[in-house]
């Protein structure tokens, strides 16, 4: 499988859980310039302490982007530009990205006779219309070839319905059409999805070891998905240069139950 050796990897909500772990993975495996992307300018600093102490030859940066308002459609170019400008010159298209992967939002749960239009608004900011302006801005900063890939994030959700998840589920679900239909407008960068189970990660909160033993006793495998685990997955559609709407489920086996 292709190496990733060289390449120039932006991962938006790489400062913590899954998205960190894929930024941990993608220097490991040799990617040259890392840039991992938050709203929250403290975990900005610390993911990156963290990464250039362990790979302290890579060329790792830090952005802050907070993509919940209106405005962000702006925001997500302000920050390709930022990302790219940091980039050697030295070919034509040296200062353009490789892969470019979204990780960010959290879903927000509330039961169907409780919701209203600014609340589906508001849960589809992060989750759907964010991803759709990636995909519309990628073309102009990622290098035009099979070895460039655009890698979304949705979950079991989108495939396993639970009560009260309504409003997440479709939006989680849309991501699957969005994923395919754009690797057919995006060729030939190649668009995938990443479709985790229960992940053990801190956005469990001060709840993580209740929630982790809760969800290991349900799940088939007597255990949760770690993020390191579920960033295979990414690296995976990075090397793969067949892969092209896709999707890859890490979820512990949730949708045989």
């Amino acid at each position: 499988m292709p190496p990733i050796t060289g390449h120039s990897v932006l991962i938006i909500g790489g400062t913590s859980g899954i998205g960190f772990a894929v930024a941990k993975l993608a220097l490991a495996a040799g990617a040259s310039r890392v840039a991992i992307a938050s709203s929250n300018s403290t975990r900005i600093k610390t993911a990156l302490q963290d990464l250039r102490s362990e790979f302290p030859n890579a060329q790792i940066l830090g952005h802050e982007c907070d993509l919940s308002h209106d405005d962000v459609e702006d925001r997500l170019e302000t920050l390709f530009m930022e990302v790219t400008a940091t980039a050697d010159h030295d070919d034509d298209d040296s200062f353009l990205l490789d892969h470019i992967i979204y990780t960010a939002g959290r879903p927000v749960v509330k039961p169907i006779h409780d919701i209203t239009l600014p609340f589906i608004h508001q849960s589809g900011h992060l989750s759907f219309v964010a991803p759709l302006l990636v995909a519309k801005l990628t073309p102009r900063f990622i290098k035009s070839r099979y070895t460039s890939s655009l890698i979304f994030t949705t979950g079991r959700i989108s495939e396993k319905p639970t009560p009260g998840w309504s409003i997440v589920a479709s939006f989680a679900t849309g991501l699957h059409g969005m994923t395919r239909n754009l690797a057919v407008d995006l060729k030939p960068v190649r668009v995938n999805l990443v479709s985790p189970g229960a992940t053990d990660t801190e956005l469990w909160g001060a709840n993580r070891e209740k929630i982790k033993e809760a969800m290991a006793k349900d799940s088939l495998l007597g255990k949760v998905g770690t993020a390191e685990e579920v960033a295979e997955a990414y690296i995976y559609l990075m090397k793969d240069t067949n892969a092209t709407g896709a999707c890859v489920s890490t979820s512990g086996g949730i949708l045989l139950q």
